[in-house]
């Protein structure tokens, strides 16, 4: 994308403004690896090992869980790897999450790596991590060669290291200790500021638009490594890529990458704040200026969520209590919360816009969870409470993004 000569300038003076000091791990490349224990083994000939029982072979470390999409698509790539490789390669998956839920996992999901339950996460604090994947190879000499993602890995990557040639995979570095309650610029003393920088290295994609029960409570916008089409979204306050049209003539302009990617600091007075979005829609404005964005009406295909039986709903009806809504890869918990919210999470999920033709206005506490492995599941998870989703076509207000004229 060409950057007009404005959003040059405009940028230059929000980077001499940012002061961004952000504490990164010491690398571990170039390192010998600490004999590290592996209790609670899956899928391998014994429940323990150590990392020296394979010393005369390449060891690839892949931290994972079952609510990352990315780590589980890894997995047919790995167990090729490992099975072109079996005499000189080690393949070892790690997760901290319990015996249960990965043994539900095992059920829908064939995978024959082996799998350590590092639910103390002893193995974890050798490696220090914030977002997965995260990869680990050692090579036959008990040395760190890569710090990486398990997208990372591939033939030519085990090839070289079994030949002893130089493996350039840029090092995956998290910023552990990255506090976002303090200001992207790196004032707290401003009233008001706004601040936008490219790709941060290290940090993970974020966005938080309430910051409640903190002092910048309904009054600031933070998003961390986005691209521009989810800094519009939020902006908007349409939900990410469902309801957004992109018709640029050069679309990928859009797509996330560390060259297309931004991080963004609103801080407004308390007075103002109910006008947070709007305020960042002009900045946004002025620093994409080759963008038109605006909303419109399209007929588009949804999912409709529906009761099954509509003179009956098995909701479970709030017990009171503060409102509590929370999701993820694992699933949806919400408490004293409207079923606007069962619609919302499940958007993401189907890459599409979900409708909520319930018709039920009350509040409602209830667990829905999401198996990555599993799909479909949630056709069942969804009937357990009386609800269903089925297919239509509607008219609904579309986020769309064009050239300016």
């Amino acid at each position: 994308m060409v950057i007009s000569k404005l959003k040059i300038a405009w940028l230059i003076i929000l980077l001499l403004m940012t002061n961004i000091s952000l504490a990164q791990s010491n690398s571990l490349i170039g390192t010998k690896a600490p004999e590290l224990e592996f209790h609670h083994i899956l899928n391998y000939e014994s429940q323990t090992a150590q990392l020296s029982d394979f010393e005369k072979k390449i060891v690839v470390i892949d931290f994972w869980a079952t609510w990352c999409a990315s780590c589980i698509e890894a997995f047919p790539k790995l167990e090729r790897l490992q099975k072109d490789f079996n005499n000189d390669l080690q393949i070892i998956t790690v997760t901290n999450e319990p015996l249960e839920r990965i043994e539900k996992f095992l059920q829908k999901k064939s995978l024959s790596l082996p799998i350590v339950l590092d639910t103390d996460r002893s193995i974890a604090t050798h490696f220090p991590h914030r977002m997965l994947p995260h990869t680990i190879i050692i090579d036959k000499q008990g040395v760190i060669r890569v710090v990486g993602s398990s997208k990372d890995i591939n033939e030519d990557v085990i090839h070289k290291m079994l030949a002893n040639e130089k493996v350039s995979i840029p090092e995956k570095i998290d910023v552990i200790d990255f506090d976002p309650l303090k200001p992207l610029s790196g004032n707290e003393n401003f009233v008001f500021q706004a601040t936008i920088t490219p790709y941060q290295e290290g940090l993970f994609s974020m966005a938080n638009a309430s910051w409640v029960n903190t002092a910048y409570a309904n009054r600031r916008i933070l998003a961390t490594n986005l691209s521009a089409k989810s800094l519009f979204e939020i902006a908007y306050q349409f939900p990410v890529s469902t309801r957004t049209i992109v018709t640029l003539k050069q679309a990928d302009d859009l797509d996330w990458g560390k060259q297309n990617a931004y991080c963004f600091d609103l801080i407004v007075p308390e007075v103002v704040g109910d006008q947070r979005f709007d305020i960042m829609k002009f900045h946004l404005s002025m620093f994409f200026s080759d963008f038109q964005v605006k909303v419109e009406k399209r007929v588009v295909s949804v999912k409709v969520l529906k009761l099954i039986d509509a003179a009956e709903s098995k909701l479970k009806s709030s017990a009171g209590g503060s409102k509590s809504v929370s999701s993820s890869g694992k699933g949806l918990s919400m408490k004293n919360a409207g079923i606007a919210h069962v619609a919302e999470f499940l958007e993401p999920m189907f890459n599409k816009p979900v409708i909520d033709d319930t018709g039920l206005n009350g509040l409602f506490d209830l667990e829905l969870p999401w198996y990555h492995e599993n799909p479909k599941q949630i056709f069942e998870e969804l009937k357990k409470i009386g609800l269903e989703l089925t297919d239509d076509y509607r008219e609904v207000d579309m986020l769309i993004i064009s050239d300016r004229k």
